[in-house]
């Protein structure tokens, strides 16, 4: 026998033990998997898009239908996913949270109509449901879950390092475009639109989803992240440095929040543990490295800065400011059971026509903009989904006997992403638009990693692992 035959046998056995575990076609790109590509490449960029119209056109607009691109992209995959066998591919935890969903959304769109702002209501409504059509598709996939995870990995990352590379040549010299959307859109927090002064927000609409997006991708990279592995270094310190240069402490924390979820677990903590930690050590060093790069100059320590006033926030004034409307928010919710209606929070309270209305555009709060919108009832369907699922989808993972450990690292990084997001809310409205688009990827996810049995999901030796 020849040395090349042993390795032929052993080729030949890998490839068999694949094909009759679904590896073959995780190898195949199927149209559905291509539009996704195309779907993610709308979230990531059509905001950039926008502002090269507005440029080209030579001046602001404030309103348009190139904003809804992502949300229309969403709708096809309605006729991918509600099919018979399809349906019956997604967990039980995936379809009642979904109905829970449904139903909160549709209750907060009555209320809205009896008050006089259905326009509103009905663009609020296309916000929270349309991404949980991107959701639905994925815990329909009949892929290994690992697959799914990977092939999720590799269309999302590599955009998620354009918007990241982006983000920093801003930072160094904002693009003109960029300039004219921060200038008409009158963005005083974001500072100024000069080099090293204003908040990344890359190829997105604020430094708010920017920083989301950022956390959420790099959770995301968790299950690859190897100190060998020198690809996935570039691509997560890229992300964390954009990350730090948005400006947004609540997403910081959150990808700690995260971080911390993925640690305690996900069964391979152990091998996670010392990439996690030379990941901070080399966002420390680009935190200490900034005033020397910087010299003197007046944002040479701005991040510095930022996360000291994370422990002291009675001297912080937007802390404080914060803190009054939540009092306020929160006063006004508890007395109104029934809500405002949805419209009355955000961009979609510009279309309202309500006028008794005195909620306000903006409220730095998902779960007390809930709380206001949809009242009691609502609120409590809000929290069984953002908080209930995840926790069980986490306890659910933690019990079961039948789910392999690569299966439940998949689970465990989609409970991480919606830890981060669970965090988040409490500062921002982080569960609609491109937020809530990742939130229903992490819950596609975790259904798939529950309908993972040990028996479906085990592969010879020689499969490929995420390890």
């Amino acid at each position: 026998m020849t040395r090349s035959q042993p390795l032929r046998s052993f080729r030949t056995r890998r490839r068999e033990a694949e094909a009759e575990n679904g590896t073959d076609s995780a190898r195949r790109w199927s149209r559905e998997w291509i539009y996704f590509a195309c779907v993610v490449a709308a979230w990531c960029f059509t905001p950039l898009l926008r502002r090269l119209i507005d440029f080209h056109n030579g001046a602001f607009n404030p309103v348009t239908v190139t904003s809804l691109i992502p949300y229309v992209m969403l709708l096809p995959f309605a006729a991918f996913s509600f099919t018979t066998e399809r349906r019956a591919r997604i967990a039980p935890l995936f379809r009642t949270l979904a109905a829970v969903w449904v139903g909160t959304f549709v209750y907060g769109l009555l209320i809205a109509a009896a008050v006089g702002s259905l326009n509103a209501g009905i663009f609020e409504l296309v916000q929270f449901l349309t991404p949980m059509l991107a959701g639905i598709w994925l815990a329909g996939q009949e892929l290994d879950v690992r697959y799914t995870l990977r092939r999720v990995s590799v269309i999302v990352l590599p955009m998620a390092g354009i918007v990241a590379v982006y983000g920093l040549f801003q930072w160094l010299q904002p693009p003109p475009w960029d300039v004219m959307w921060v200038q008409g859109s009158d963005f005083i927090s974001i500072g100024s639109p000069t080099p090293f002064a204003m908040r990344v927000f890359s190829t997105l609409n604020a430094p708010g989803p920017a920083a989301d997006f950022f956390v959420l991708t790099i959770l995301l990279a968790l299950p690859f992240l190897r100190i060998r592995r020198l690809w996935a270094w570039p691509l997560v310190i890229a992300l964390g440095a954009a990350l730090l240069l948005t400006m947004i402490r609540e997403a910081w924390v959150g990808l700690v929040v995260g971080m911390i979820a993925y640690l305690g677990l996900s069964p391979r903590r152990m091998t996670a543990l010392p990439s996690l930690a030379a990941f901070a050590l080399v966002i420390v060093v680009l935190v200490g490295s900034l005033p020397a790069f910087l010299g003197s100059g007046p944002s040479s320590d701005v991040i510095s800065q930022r996360i000291a006033s994370l422990g002291d926030v009675s001297h912080d004034e937007s802390a404080l400011t914060r803190q009054s409307e939540i009092n306020d928010a929160l006063t006004q919710g508890l007395a109104n059971p029934i809500g405002e209606g949805l419209g009355q929070i955000g961009a979609a309270a510009k279309l309202g026509s309500n006028p008794q209305s005195n909620i306000g555009n903006v409220l730095d709060s998902g779960y007390l903009s809930r709380l206001l919108e949809l009242g009691w009832p609502g609120v409590l369907g809000y929290l069984f989904v953002t908080l209930g699922g995840p926790i069980v989808l986490m306890l659910r993972l933690l019990q079961a006997k039948d789910v392999d450990v690569d299966a439940k690292v998949v689970g465990m990084t989609a409970v991480a992403m919606c830890a981060a997001l669970a965090w988040g809310d409490a500062a921002n409205d982080t569960h609609l638009g491109l937020e809530g688009f990742f939130f229903w990827l992490a819950l596609g996810l975790g259904s798939l990693a529950l309908q993972a049995s040990r028996s479906a999901a085990t592969v010879s030796e020689t499969s490929k692992r995420l390890a």
